[in-house]
């Protein structure tokens, strides 16, 4: 971190780990996130989120001095939420507002409508903590051992974006990959241990996770020991994120920490863009009951039975939105139930990319795909779907079946770059051939894995050739670093940007128009 930052940041850790020891208080976040209004134009909204509040607090534009009660938002079922109330409405574009609740104020953003100058793209900021495997220090005693997240919130947010794109995986300590069910829940014999639905999560070096069968298990079943509550969201994401949260508008991504099995109750209350505020036939999405209702706590039906074996699962995936950013498109797509390394849910993919093949039809303005698992990515071939005799394993399988079966001749040349993260580390790739380049930015706090292709020791900086990735070679380059990146598009699609570390160093820059047909490139030098 540069030293000018330091007290800025010191008291940014001040305020969010050591103040509440001495005085408590209640949290209070408030922040702007852009939707597609059913006009199809993009739409701010102000959302506020605010412990033991009674009531929505108000809105006030800071010229015209017009002010807004917002509107609440409707609580997940169960009371894991109880203690926190959040509100919304429509933001103003070209000028700043404030949220006033009592005598406490959170001033915020203009926003702008145009294209965006600078845009922070981070992803995967969540925290594992004291986990029996691989645990994770969270804490914030002390400048050397702050939690990532919290020291790039505070970096990018001196960096004044205009648009700020997290890729997805908010919430890690509420969101572990097994439950063990007491007999209280089940009516069993015997304590039950599960493995949460999840759709792949293949880049963890020491174990995979494809927990995909015939059962379907979820933490947020009816008498959980460990369901999705905003104690996890507050101290995985909002703390941390405080001045980040209000430097730019944000989009938010979905990603498979957020699925209704894991930490989805909070995802569609907090961050979801859905809303009545967007417009007709708009409303506010929420996850469907997570065993099938003929379960009764304490008398589940005997083994061999399972939930929803036979059934449909209790899953819910949004429809891809598009942002018109002047001459930008930014297209969210909800990958969260896309599996890694095999075809699973496939249908429900080759209708997204039907819907995202539409929108582009339609639109010829260079745009930019943001999904959270990567559409092309290079992990080790245990971990991936195989092709061919490579030495490396690809991710994501659904999503790159969807995309070729309604993209025959591959993606319009306006697409200008496909963004994700999933993977805990950074990824860039160019391609010889015609498809967009490909930025993986899982490197926002949790844990880091390993990269993967392993650079050569020769030369640890060049490009790796991967053949036979997507029918042709590709090149890649990754790092093992927390990280954020700038990305600063251009008026005629193209776009450069730099990836800074924890303490402010220049790790990477990028240029869209580096890769292509023979120049051997990817879209990223390491520094």
């Amino acid at each position: 971190m540069r030293p000018a930052a330091f007290v800025p940041f010191l008291c940014l850790v001040l305020a969010c780990f050591g103040a509440q020891a001495q005085v408590p208080s209640r949290d209070f976040f408030a922040f702007v996130l852009l939707a597609e209004g059913s006009d199809g134009l993009p739409l701010p909204i102000v959302r506020s989120v605010a412990e033991g509040a009674t009531a929505c607090p108000v809105l006030r534009t800071t010229a015209g001095g017009g002010s807004t009660t917002m509107t609440l938002r409707r609580r997940p079922p169960g009371g894991h939420f109880d203690a926190v109330m959040v509100c919304e409405a429509r933001y103003p574009v070209g000028e700043a507002a404030s949220v006033f609740l009592g005598d406490r104020r959170i001033d915020l953003p203009v926003v702008s409508l145009g294209t965006p100058r600078r845009v922070v793209l981070i992803g995967d900021s969540g925290c594992r903590g004291e986990t029996l495997a691989k645990p994770q220090y969270c804490g914030g005693d002390g400048f050397a051992k702050v939690w990532p997240f919290g020291i790039l919130s505070e970096e990018e947010a001196h960096k004044r974006p205009d648009l700020i794109v997290h890729v997805g995986d908010y919430n890690y300590r509420g969101t572990e990959r097994g439950l063990v069910l007491p007999t209280s829940l089940t009516g069993y014999a015997a304590p039950l241990k599960v493995s949460v639905y999840d759709t792949g999560d293949l880049d963890d070096e020491d174990e995979a996770s494809l927990p995909i069968g015939a059962a379907y298990w979820s933490q947020n079943i009816e008498g959980s020991p460990n369901p999705d509550k905003w104690s996890n969201w507050r101290d995985d994401f909002f703390r941390p994120a405080a001045r980040l949260l209000v430097a730019a508008p944000w989009l938010f991504s979905r990603g498979n920490h957020e699925l209704c099995s894991r930490g989805g109750p909070g995802w569609f209350y907090l961050l979801d863009a859905n809303s009545p505020l967007l417009g007709p036939g708009r409303h506010q999405k929420e996850c469907p009951p997570q065993l099938p209702a003929d379960w009764r706590p304490g008398a589940w039906p005997k083994p061999p039975a399972l939930p929803f074996s036979g059934q449909p699962f209790p899953i819910t995936s949004n429809g891809p939105f598009r942002l018109k950013l002047g001459r930008l498109n930014i297209i969210a797509i909800d990958s969260a139930n896309a599996a890694d390394a095999v075809l699973y849910n496939l249908e429900t993919y080759l209708a997204q990319y039907g819907e995202v093949a539409r929108m582009l039809a339609e639109d010829p303005t260079p745009t930019w795909l943001v999904t959270h698992r990567p559409v092309w990515a290079v992990v080790r071939r245990d971990k991936g779907g195989p092709i061919g005799l490579t030495p490396y394993g690809f991710i994501n399988e659904t999503q790159r079946e969807a995309i070729h079966r309604v993209f025959r001749g591959g993606l319009p040349r306006h697409v200008t770059a496909v963004i994700a993260g999933h993977m805990h580390r950074f990824q860039a790739i160019g391609f010889d051939g015609p498809h967009p380049p490909h930025l993986a930015v899982g490197t926002g706090g949790m844990e880091l894995s390993h990269v993967q292709p392993p650079p050569s020791p020769e030369n640890p900086k060049a490009p790796v050739r991967v053949d036979g990735l997507d029918r042709g070679p590709a090149y890649v380059v990754g790092l093992r670093d927390f990280a954020a990146m700038i990305v600063q598009p251009v008026e005629d699609g193209t776009w450069s940007s730099v990836l800074y570390g924890i303490e402010g160093q220049t790790l990477a820059i990028c240029d869209s128009r580096w890769p292509g047909p023979g120049r051997q490139r990817s879209i990223c030098e390491l520094k």
